[in-house]
């Protein structure tokens, strides 16, 4: 049964998700001294408490209660976490354009395993925006400047394994949340997500002295609460349209990323970084509009508060 409904606020809100996402950078660019665990773990940290207060206050407790597929719910976390450790590990061994693109990768997983494991169709039609969405990402990363660096040593050898593997494991996150969208609401998922996470990385929470942790205090409480919201958002959106299109709605992040990076952080940007942005916005309205137009979304995905 078709929805009558909106039925472009799934795409609004992936794209809304994304777009914060894009402020991650500015946040790492304001906190000091602290190493990436640490940095995670706080974030993680307030961001599950965030949750659990507003389910609170609403009432909505309830919904947290694990049902099916629990599981899959431990991989979300464990893959949360891995993401994120191996995306700022490329940042650190290789830079921030060579994890860039090696993140966003994860369309090109999703697209391959999301026929096979969900049964979504790979039409013809959804080839073009994932090979605007690629092109735009080998735009802004500048690859020419890549291979030239491939002698600089095992640290940008790492750095490599590093991009890869949160490429795939973001490509597999974006599966597992279409695959738990008629058990778990989007918070709800969020909430799984970010406990489990935030378990795997209480080792890190030892590494940082307290003095470090109080001069940062108020960075990372603001972090963990936007990027939390972002979260929500992203999960609630993806729930609702195919994960082969919400893989490249995400790649919205890193033109918003270049953006804050320009705009707040005052880094120059390139002309090829601009067209690889037109092309990324351009395979995003692609696959927002002919969501809208399809109107075929089923009508017992789960509501969320």
């Amino acid at each position: 049964m078709p929805v009558k409904g909106n039925s472009f606020k799934p795409y609004s809100e992936v794209i809304t998700g994304s777009v914060i996402y894009g402020t991650i950078g500015v946040f790492l660019d304001r906190i000091q001294d602290m190493s990436v665990g640490s940095v995670l773990f706080c974030r993680l940290f307030f961001g599950l408490c965030m949750i659990f207060f507003y389910l609170l206050l609403s009432g909505s407790l309830g919904q947290l209660r694990p049902g099916r597929n629990r599981k899959y719910l431990l991989l979300l976390g464990f893959l949360n976490a891995v993401t994120g450790i191996c995306y700022f590990s490329a940042i650190r061994y290789s830079g921030i354009s060579i994890a860039v693109l090696l993140l966003y990768t994860a369309p090109v997983y999703v697209n391959l395993l999301a026929p096979a494991i969900l049964g979504e169709r790979n039409s013809s039609k959804g080839l073009l925006p994932l090979i605007l969405s690629v092109s735009g990402v080998l735009l802004i990363t500048r690859p020419g400047e890549v291979l030239v660096s491939l002698s600089t040593g095992s640290d940008f050898v790492r750095g490599l394994f590093f991009g890869l593997v949160s490429g795939l494991s973001f490509g597999t996150t974006i599966i597992i949340i279409r695959y738990l969208r008629h058990d778990y609401t989007g918070i709800s998922q969020t909430f799984w997500l970010t406990g489990i996470s935030l378990l795997f990385m209480l080792p890190s929470a030892f590494l940082t002295p307290a003095s470090v942790f109080s001069r940062n205090f108020n960075t990372l409480f603001l972090f963990g609460l936007t990027i939390t919201f972002a979260a929500i958002l992203y999960l609630r959106g993806i729930s609702g349209i195919k994960a082969q299109t919400g893989s490249i709605l995400a790649l919205l992040e890193p033109v918003s990323g270049i953006f804050f990076d320009t705009v707040v952080l005052k880094n120059p940007i390139y002309i090829s970084t601009f067209l690889g942005c037109v092309l990324i916005l351009s395979a995003a309205y692609l696959v927002s509009k002919k969501g809208r137009e399809s109107r075929n979304l089923p009508a017992d995905f789960p509501s969320v508060p």
